[in-house]
């Protein structure tokens, strides 16, 4: 199966560690492996969007979260018409992207920041909650687990109704990421009045749900989070028809990472296609 990975971080995202040109190098390495069909890879990518931060009035960060959105988009030119010169018949299509970490503060200066460009697509997170950062960790201080996830999942909502100008949902378990609990992944019997509201509002506007790859990986609290299916279940029951995969890689190694396990996942709760956006445009893949 060919993926398409919606969002990754390249050298205009301050905690990237790597470049556009060392990402394209890397999936033509995938892309080797799997047309040799070298030690068993399965995995072939056919796209990438380099999704790069835009976080306004990011806590603690002094505008380090906010790029050049149009030096970016050169760069992402000057590398179309490399992959267009070559003599391939796999050439990867390459993705003109920005993530938005959506805080209620900044919405109207963040939807204007992005009218001033022309992406492919966009994708609206939340990584503060409440002006606390849980990857510091004081955000849990305090609270115990159903306050501290059912909390982000209400700013999650009231951000996405608000700014609405997005394609794709990232990481909307993002907050367990860093869970210092005995509990630390996101349930949907436990948190289904918090995640109706937005898997609803995702479908009724036809935006995409991301499974973030990177969400279910070891954490620095030692846990291997999972995904819980009957949230994408429950997403299909509500009307919501695209599902999109992203890394969200900082390094060449996570790029595509664990996308075969996702979209089987995705398949088996109803969704046999997955979505990636072009021109703001959701298409299906698979």
């Amino acid at each position: 199966m060919i993926f398409i990975d919606q969002h990754t971080h390249s050298q205009f995202s301050p905690d990237s560690r790597m470049d556009i040109d060392s990402a394209i190098k890397k999936i033509d390495e995938i892309n080797l492996g799997y047309s040799h069909k070298t030690n068993g890879k399965s995995l072939s990518i056919g796209g990438i969007a380099f999704t790069d931060h835009l976080d306004l009035e990011a806590p603690r960060s002094n505008g380090k979260f906010n790029f050049n959105v149009a030096e970016q988009q050169r760069e992402i030119e000057l590398n179309r018409l490399k992959i267009e010169s070559y003599n391939s018949q796999n050439q990867i299509k390459i993705y003109k992207g920005i993530e938005v970490g959506l805080q209620l503060c900044c919405i109207k200066d963040s939807l204007d920041f992005i009218h001033q460009y022309n992406f492919d697509v966009v994708i609206g997170s939340v990584h503060f909650i409440d002006g606390l950062d849980p990857f510091v960790g004081s955000y849990f201080l305090d609270k115990g687990y159903k306050s501290a996830f059912g909390r982000a999942l209400e700013v999650i909502y009231q951000n996405i109704v608000a700014f609405k100008d997005f394609d794709i949902l990232g990481h909307f378990d993002y907050v367990t990421r860093y869970s210092p609990y005995d509990v630390k992944d996101m349930k949907y019997k436990d948190f289904g009045d918090y995640l109706d509201p937005i898997l609803k509002f995702l479908a009724e506007n036809g935006k995409a749900l991301e499974i973030n790859t990177k969400s279910y990986s070891k954490h620095k609290n030692g846990h291997l989070q999972e995904l819980d299916p009957n949230i994408l279940k429950r997403f299909k029951e509500l009307g919501g028809e695209f599902i999109t995969l992203g890394s969200d890689a900082h390094s060449v190694e996570r790029i595509g990472e664990n996308f075969e396990k996702f979209a089987t996942i995705a398949a088996e709760c109803g969704f046999k296609k997955l979505t990636y956006f072009e021109k703001r445009k959701p298409h299906l893949i698979g």
